[in-house]
């Protein structure tokens, strides 16, 4: 259930950085033409629709900018998540791991003790201690 929970927030994550990279491009894309704009025609130049067209550009910017943000803090959020998860995940086996590793351990002394019993009983049988 974890593991699907990791790969849900990767998936978050993946989509948050690619909608991330998308403002980003519609935000050079819209500062660009804002340039572009400026570079053509100096102020004196510029009738009043003009003016609030360039103020209403350099306010999507803002916009842009802030849902940008916005979407950055998301994307920590979730690399914070994924990396807490990651983390969980990797304590989880290397605890299973160990419970294995002391199972097998115990398993095998577990398999010489009978063996070394069951020589002692038959070299026993043999000198009739036990008959």
């Amino acid at each position: 259930m974890e593991a699907t929970a990791g790969y849900q927030d990767i998936s978050a994550l993946e989509k948050s950085v690619a909608n991330a990279g998308s403002q980003l491009y519609t935000m050079a894309h819209k500062l660009h033409a804002v340039e572009r704009s400026l570079e053509q025609t100096t102020m004196e130049q510029m009738d009043e629709m003009e003016v609030l067209e360039l103020l209403e550009s350099m306010s999507e910017v803002t916009n842009e900018y802030q849902n940008l943000r916005k979407d950055i803090r998301e994307v920590q959020q979730l690399q914070r998540d994924v990396s807490s998860s990651i983390r969980y995940q990797m304590r989880s086996m290397q605890q299973t791991f160990h419970t294995l590793k002391q199972r097998i351990a115990s398993s095998q002394k577990g398999r010489k003790k009978p063996k070394k019993g069951l020589d002692g009983a038959a070299a026993g049988a043999g000198h009739g201690i036990h008959e």
